[in-house]
């Protein structure tokens, strides 16, 4: 019993998030979503140069705080399971205003990029939102790393 409770402090131990507030990628809580993956099948594409600070996902474009409109091209990189990736736009009050999924070049360990186009409506011209990107786990629909960028809304 000891032992087994040495084992899940250990493993509560284990924090992969960064240090830095904002952009950032952490590990999420393992709850089920209703996000379908889109693929977990073996991936055969280019594999792409790992992310130097150690994060799991990133965005390339668009830019932080750069004026978005629908539909919204969202690419990156990403190493995570079976390379599922899903790509949201929300608006300030982090309501889910358009969503798209597509899978990576590449799945974990290795790091694959993703291109997606994202449709989304609702937004209120002059506001911010957030791009959100996250793994998607293929044996269950678990979200798992996410990476997050703040926009604004023309």
């Amino acid at each position: 019993m000891v032992v087994l409770a040495a084992g899940l402090l250990a493993a509560c131990g284990a924090d992969q998030s960064q240090s830095n507030d904002y952009p950032t990628a952490v590990p999420l809580p393992t709850a089920t979503t209703t996000t379908p993956a889109p693929s977990s099948l073996p991936i055969a594409g280019p594999e792409a140069t790992p992310i130097p600070d150690g994060s799991r996902i990133i965005l390339d474009s668009p830019d932080a705080a750069a004026a978005i409109q629908s539909p919204v091209e969202v690419t990156g990189t990403a190493s995570v399971d079976g390379g599922n990736v899903v790509a949201v736009v929300l608006d300030a009050a982090d309501n889910e205003l358009g969503r798209a999924a597509t899978t990576a070049t590449a799945a974990a360990p290795a790091f694959g990029h993703f291109d997606v186009s994202v449709t989304f409506s609702g937004a209120t011209p002059g506001t911010k939102g957030k791009i959100k990107v996250f793994g998607v786990n293929p044996r269950n629909g678990s979200p798992t790393w996410f990476y997050f960028i703040v926009v604004r809304f023309p």
